[in-house]
């Protein structure tokens, strides 16, 4: 073997190294990401069926490949599918330990919110090189409830995310 080779495998585990150290500290962010959002999720009409809530997921892309996928499974699950727009359902009780009615105003494709969370990290395409990460929620009112009902859904999250991203250990 050249010294140019012995050279190029080196860096080549280096880079392996390096990047598995900071895959195991992104976890960690991602924790501190979803479990952000779960805690400061507030819509005015609480969580009718829990597919907002239940449904923050992460995605981990390295040089624009999908490679990680973090939701959070310590929480209860929804109580039923999405409500599809004009669908009128009454939960006894709802997810959020309610009783009340609840009619759809947003087109859905029904289905549970981490399952679409999970399809939409697997279709997403990153415009960069590098390591992206990708946070979401899996229903299609959840800027609804952000803009209309003056609820929060991500926006927060996504206020605070960079200061959880400073939380990186040295590598040892």
């Amino acid at each position: 073997m050249t010294n140019e080779q012995s050279l190029n495998k080196g860096l080549k585990k280096a880079r392996e190294l390096a990047l598995e150290h900071i895959k195991n500290c992104l976890q960690d962010v991602c924790d501190d990401l979803v479990n952000h959002a779960v805690t400061n999720y507030s819509s005015p009409r609480g969580a009718f069926t829990g597919n907002t809530i239940t449904s923050y997921a992460i995605g981990l892309f390295l040089d624009g490949e999908f490679d990680y996928y973090y939701a959070n499974d310590g929480i209860k699950p929804p109580v039923r599918v999405k409500l599809r727009k004009g669908e009128r359902a009454t939960l006894s009780p709802a997810w959020d330990g309610t009783t009340r009615s609840f009619t759809g105003t947003v087109d859905t494709g029904g289905g549970y919110g981490l399952d679409y969370s999970y399809k939409f990290l697997q279709s997403f395409k990153p415009k960069t090189k590098g390591i992206v990460l990708v946070m979401c929620s899996g229903t299609e009112y959840s800027t609804y409830i952000e803009t209309k009902m003056n609820g929060n859904v991500l926006t927060d999250t996504f206020r605070k995310a960079s200061g959880m991203l400073n939380n990186f250990k040295p590598m040892n």
